[in-house]
């Protein structure tokens, strides 16, 4: 089975290291602080217990996503000079759409936050936007079809 690969900017790996680490030590300040209940309270289970061991399979989980994001991460760098002209991850694209400019990176999924001006190239935008080049004219289809002009791309 091939493991999906995730691309992210150098910042934004930093920041999944960053919350891996912080979920690492939240979880070894869970288990080593008074916060374990007992397991047992009279004859029957603990309640406490209970959510207490959800919690951390929850976590367990979650540093298990981390890991696999971690170990299948390619980090954005940006093409070779001869390869500039035309749109690949870690784009900045000026793009007009119906009269209007508009600009913004493209990255991988991860880190795609369209109001921050990041696409994921995986968006129908996005996806539509790649291998291009500048003066080329696009159309992205989705709900409706819309025509976007590059006229600058950028590294």
């Amino acid at each position: 089975m091939m493991e999906e690969k995730y691309y992210v900017t150098k910042q934004g790996f930093k920041k999944i290291e960053q919350d891996y680490k912080a979920l690492l030590e939240f979880k070894k300040k869970k288990i080593t602080g008074d916060e374990i209940p007992s397991s047992w309270h009279s004859e029957e289970v603990n309640p406490e217990y209970l959510s207490f061991q959800e919690d951390m399979s929850l976590l367990e989980a979650r540093l298990a996503e981390y890991e696999i994001i971690l170990k299948n991460t390619e980090i954005i760098v940006s093409p070779p000079k001869a390869q500039r002209n035309e749109v690949y991850l870690g784009a900045k694209v000026l793009v007009e759409v119906d009269g209007e400019k508009d600009e913004f990176i493209i990255v991988g999924s991860m880190e795609a936050n369209p109001t921050a001006g990041m696409i994921s190239n995986e968006s129908p935008v996005g996806k539509t936007l790649m291998g291009r080049v500048k003066g080329e004219t696009v159309v992205v289809h989705s709900s409706v079809k819309v025509a976007y002009k590059i006229l600058k791309i950028s590294y």
